[in-house]
């Protein structure tokens, strides 16, 4: 602003324009890897791993961040912890990029979105993990405590002892008799006479045992007590001759003179079945049976005791001695209060008596529960001890606080969950479902609701659970009067009731929605007796999840259903634990597009076009004499079918020698004159999917149905090979001849499969079963799996080792291909890109480059596995194999801004273990280093910036997955010079080395050299960063010659710097014309000598005569 009064104003106009250092060799690098991984310090998951962030790019500056972002690189092993060399599981761009950032402090990482750990061999399909917090009851796992007493006299072996019973665990519904029904018994076909069963198909587990008639009995019933014999006779088949005398059975007189045991047996079992007593001839001796109600001369509360009697020379013959004998119990508790059973004891007990032992010691309970852990991919196991009731729980669990102490995931099992005073051998897990007081809400409280209109004084009980005692509180009776005619009124009246009742911690008030809210202050139990529905009239109804009427925390009391009277509740923060029960961990349905590599190679499903359809390989109108097992899937050449039957035209034979280039497919022809051999004939041509004598590779089916809207269901290949079901999806016969091979994808393994959800429109019909008779996929499960792998540019499947590579590439292809964020040249700069590993990706990079303007120097590898003999290297050099991209096959290739280089490396992992890496690992570490003791237009090759730092050896992986060292020599490198290639080899006195820096330019220009490619993109940055600092300035002389005297600074300096030989700079009217100046352009040419690099130097030596020289 303009100066009023003297003063003085200074204004500082900054035009010291210059142009900014690079910011040095910083790579992008593209890499797969495995999903969730553990970060390097092992706290969590790896951020960058996981799906969401599938694609976002990284800056890392060293080799701490890289690993905490995606946790440690992992290389494949096998079963005998060898590594797989070349495998297509290695994280390769990760070790790369980790070797990179020892020497450097940035670098871009881009992971694609793909889960290395999903094609990992299987053969099983997977699933997915299991939701988040599920409860897992791990059958295989537990341990439940079941001992079955011995009771034969001590001197018997085993006797007065118990036992531990292993049980079989039944865990669906299919496995008892009738799920829907309610009868949970196991199924007849399961299990031996003496086995027991735990049955896990609800939350209430109950224990059975197979007795002597085959039968299925649950533990502590009154058929099990009937099972084993309460007495059981001496001697068999006695004598029983003599005058005719009784015997008493429970004061019931049985006829015994002069009859058998079968008889004897048969007049108890007529007397006294009525009471509860049979008997049976076994073996010749007597066993009596008490089903544990019969009375006799003591209490039925000790379990039906049958009491003998009568002429004690009958008993002495039968070896029977007179008195009281108590029929089989069961009694559950901990390993320190052991049963007495013995005979020694008050009450003794026969064999077959069980002790549920809830502790562990001693082949005692252990209940293995499992949570799962979202966060660490894990189960973590959960303390479940087994206890006789709720408030039992909270004795041991919680002993000083009575529950207050309890947080919200604790857990218990309930034994003998009815309460029965002869218990049962049942369990229920609970889970603490809340912490803090134990409360329950009632509904609104309506003026009529606590009593009725006559006044009616109404009546309950209350006993509640106390601190450190396991037995509830004496119950006490609440008396509420009949109603006022005031809602609320009436709800204050019953909680004052309740809290006036003065059970121990208990208490109740009224909520601003007029409910009556009941609390336990410690969070114990409350237990109520409704004796006159005054609770159940005012909306207390036990908790049902799918019912938002109910009460939350109230169920009924133990032994206790909705038909009792008077209906019995217990208000508590335990829960019933939903949870699966099984020997294997739960999963979940796979998720939408989990990948799946089949690792089975000899299931192989072929059908055949009988020129009307696909049909069944055995099928009338196909082969049906073919082998019936499928096709022979083996290394050598059949001579017999798999079953040992004689070869029959049609016959397939599916070679497994050469893995590598999986399948060679043989069909024998029994009308060929000549040797087995000649009879299976040439390979049919995977290639040819055109005619009858070739073979279509696609998804056709997996079963011999659709399925069930639940279930999927399998089918053997030889199930499939007289099968003609296709799914809806399976080619269309119409387009192919009578007698071509489909070799069916999606049921065949060796392959990988891609799990899609819903992909069956069950709304349509399945035209593939004829158009005429179209079946409707309405009963047809909705899901499938569809091969992701899909087929060679020829039509062949991919399979093996290819099929996973090939779900790979396309991964990373999508990543480089349809990201936006990298192509951001101004906030994300790199000028090397690589995808380790992978040539296929090189026609990727190249357009990505083009689409950044050409900004980055492009590091490309060969294969491991390609062979170092001169006529390999070449016909992959020239793409004699005609590949369509970069891949095994073939170089396609050709920029300026790409060097590739041969071969790979033998280096070593973050765990140690030796690994093969390829040729991008090294030179990004090498261009790196050379960088940093000279200048990008320098070749980061031969002995002084050429060194290979982070590999021990190079060669390649030949045929049997090894790695064999290779030095190249002389004529190896040149041939690979001679396509472009660079080689990298061993020279004396150096170590290993990059010893070329070739492009792989269209044609012969400077830009056939490394040194100048990174030149010209070093100079392309500059002098973008140099000249917009110019735009919107006027457009006039001033401006030319500032722009121009910048860029030759910049020149000058790299002339100095041993870039350039010389220069030429214009910027005036010569190419600044009015026309161009009108169109707001201004033109600045700059033309470049760049040095090139020696690299062939010759050494004339001439040989004078002596003194010939000083002449000179």
């Amino acid at each position: 602003m303009a100066l009023t009064s003297p003063g003085v104003q200074v204004s500082v106009i900054d035009e010291s324009f210059y142009t900014p250092a690079e910011p040095g060799t910083v790579p992008m690098v593209f890499v797969a890897s495995a999903s969730n991984k553990t970060n390097a310090a092992g706290t969590g998951t790896a951020q960058g791993t996981i799906k969401a962030n599938a694609g976002k790019p990284y800056l890392l500056t060293s080799q701490r961040d890289l690993a905490d972002t995606f946790g440690d690189p992992l290389f494949q092993i096998d079963n005998s912890n060898n590594p797989i060399h070349a495998g297509e599981l290695n994280e390769y761009g990760l070790q790369a990029a980790y070797s990179l950032l020892g020497v450097s402090n940035r670098a871009w990482v881009v992971r694609a979105d793909i889960d290395l750990g999903e094609l990992t061999p299987t053969a099983t399909a997977p699933s997915a993990n299991p939701l988040a917090g599920t409860y897992w009851l791990d059958t295989s796992s537990s341990k439940f405590g079941i001992q079955q007493w011995n009771g034969s006299a001590v001197t018997v072996s085993g006797g007065q002892t118990f036992a531990t019973k292993t049980p079989i665990v039944i865990e669906t519904t299919d496995g008892v008799v009738d799920y829907e029904g309610a009868n949970y018994a196991p199924k007849s076909s399961t299990g031996a006479i003496g086995d027991y069963a735990i049955v896990a198909v609800t939350t209430l587990n109950r224990t059975w045992y197979k007795n002597s008639a085959g039968n299925w009995v649950e533990v502590g019933s009154n058929d099990w007590t009937a099972s084993w014999p309460t007495v059981k006779s001496t001697i068999a088949n006695p004598t029983l001759s003599g005058p005719a005398a009784d015997i008493t059975v429970n004061g019931t007189s049985v006829a015994v003179g002069g009859n058998t045991v079968t008889n004897v047996a048969s007049s108890i079992t007529t007397f006294l079945t009525a009471v509860g007593i049979t008997a049976a001839n076994v073996d010749g001796f007597l066993e009596i049976y008490s089903n544990g109600e019969s009375s006799g001369a003591e209490d039925s509360a000790t379990g039906g005791p049958i009491v003998i009697g009568g002429d004690t020379a009958k008993l002495s013959a039968l070896g029977i001695t007179a008195g009281t004998y108590h029929p089989p119990a069961v009694q559950v508790s901990a390993h320190t209060s052991v049963p007495e059973f013995k005979s020694t004891d008050t009450i003794t007990r026969p064999t077959g008596s069980i002790w549920v032992k809830t502790t562990k010691p001693n082949g005692g309970a252990n209940l293995s529960v499992n949570q799962w852990n979202s966060e660490t991919l894990l189960w973590d196991e959960k303390t479940t001890g087994m206890y006789d009731n709720n408030a039992a729980a909270l004795y041991v669990l919680d002993s000083t606080g009575g529950g207050m102490n309890l947080a919200i995931g604790e857990m218990f099992a309930k034994t003998n969950v009815a309460a029965d005073a002869q218990p049962l051998g049942t369990f229920t897990i609970y889970r603490r479902q809340n912490s803090g007081a134990t409360t329950i809400r009632s509904a609104a409280v309506t003026a009529a609701a606590p009593g009725d209109s006559s006044g009616v004084t109404k009546t309950f009980t209350i006993s509640a659970s106390e601190t450190g005692k396991v037995a509830m509180t004496t119950p006490v009776t609440v008396t509420v009067p009949g109603t006022t005619g005031s809602a609320s009124a009436d709800a204050i009246l019953i909680a004052n009731a309740i809290t006036s009742a003065g059970v121990t911690s208990v208490s109740a008030t009224v909520d601003a929605q007029n409910k009556i809210v009941i609390t336990h202050a410690l969070g114990g139990e409350i237990k109520f007796v409704d004796t006159d529905s005054l609770l159940n009239g005012i909306g207390f109804t036990p908790f049902v999840a799918s019912n938002s009427a109910t009460t939350p925390n109230l169920a009924y009391a133990d032994g206790t259903t909705e038909a009792s009277s008077p209906k019995t509740y217990t208000a508590s923060n335990w829960r019933v634990l939903t949870y699966t029960a099984s020997a294997n961990a739960p999963t979940s349905l796979a998720a939408q597009s989990q990948l799946w590599y089949n690792s089975i190679v000899d299931e192989v499903d072929v059908m055949y076009h009988n020129g009307t359809t696909w049909v069944g390989y055995n099928d009338a109108t196909a082969f049906s004499d073919a082998d019936a097992n499928g096709p022979i899937v083996a290394a050598s050449m059949p001579t017999v079918q798999s079953a040992g039957g004689a070869l029959v035209t049609g016959d397939i034979w599916v070679s497994t020698a050469d893995l590598e280039n999986y399948p060679t497919i043989y069909r024998f022809n029994d009308n060929v004159a000549g040797t087995t051999a000649q009879k299976w004939g040439a390979p049919i041509d995977t290639g040819d999917q055109t005619t009858e004598e070739g073979i279509l590779f696609a998804d056709a089916r997996w079963s011999t149905t659709g399925g069930t809207t639940s279930v999927m269901t399998d089918a053997t290949i030889a199930e499939l090979r007289v099968s003609n079901f296709l799914d809806a999806d399976a080619p269309d016969p119409a387009l192919y001849p009578k007698g071509m091979l489909l070799w069916n994808l999606r049921r065949s393994g060796f392959n990988v499969k891609r799990f899609e959800r819903n992909y069956v429109n069950t709304a349509e019909d399945n035209l593939r079963m004829g158009e005429a008779n179209a079946v409707p996929m309405a009963g047809y499960y909705p899901h499938r799996w569809v091969t992701d792998s899909g087929n060679q540019a020829d039509g062949t499947g991919s399979f093996g080792r290819k099929a996973q590579r090939k779900v790979v590439v396309q991964a990373l292809q999508a990543v480089v291909n349809n990201n936006d964020e990298i192509r951001d040249d101004e906030s994300r700069l790199f000028n090397l890109m690589a995808t380790p590993g992978y040539p296929e990706l090189i026609g990727e990079m190249i357009s990505l480059n083009f689409d950044r303007g050409l900004t980055a120097f492009i590091v490309g590898d060969s294969p491991m596995r390609l062979a170092p003999d001169a006529t390999s290297l070449n016909e992959w050099g020239t793409n004699v194999n005609a590949a369509v991209e970069d891949n095994d096959d073939g170089l396609v290739s050709r920029d300026e801004y790409l060097g590739v280089f041969y071969p790979a490396g033998f280096s070593s992992d973050n765990f140690g273990n030796n690994v093969v890496v390829p040729a991008s690992h090294m030179m990004l570490r090498t261009v790196a280093l050379s960088d940093q003791v000279s200048y990008p237009w320098f070749a980061p090759a031969g002995t002084r910036r050429g060194g290979i730092t982070n590999a021990s050896s190079t060669g390649y992986i030949n045929n049997e997955g090894e790695f064999v060292s290779v030095s190249l020599n002389e004529g190896q490198r040149d041939t690979l010079y001679s396509n472009s290639i660079n080689p990298i080899t061993f020279i004396s006195g150096a170590g290993l080395v990059n010893f070329g820096q070739k492009t792989r330019a269209r044609g012969a220009s400077a830009l056939d050299r490394i040194n100048v490619a990174r030149l010209t993109i070093y100079l392309r940055s500059q002098l973008n960063t140099l000249a917009k600092p110019y735009i919107f300035e006027p457009n006039d002389t001033i401006t030319r010659n500032e722009i121009k005297q910048a860029a030759e600074s910049l020149l000058l300096e790299l002339v100095g710097q041993r870039g350039l030989y010389d220069y030429l700079v214009v910027c005036d009217e010569t190419n600044n014309t009015p026309s161009r100046i009108d169109r707001n352009e201004l033109y600045l040419d700059i033309a470049i000598e760049p040095v090139k690099a020696v690299e062939f130097i010759y050494i004339p030596l001439r040989l004078k005569n002596t003194g010939e020289i000083a002449g000179l």
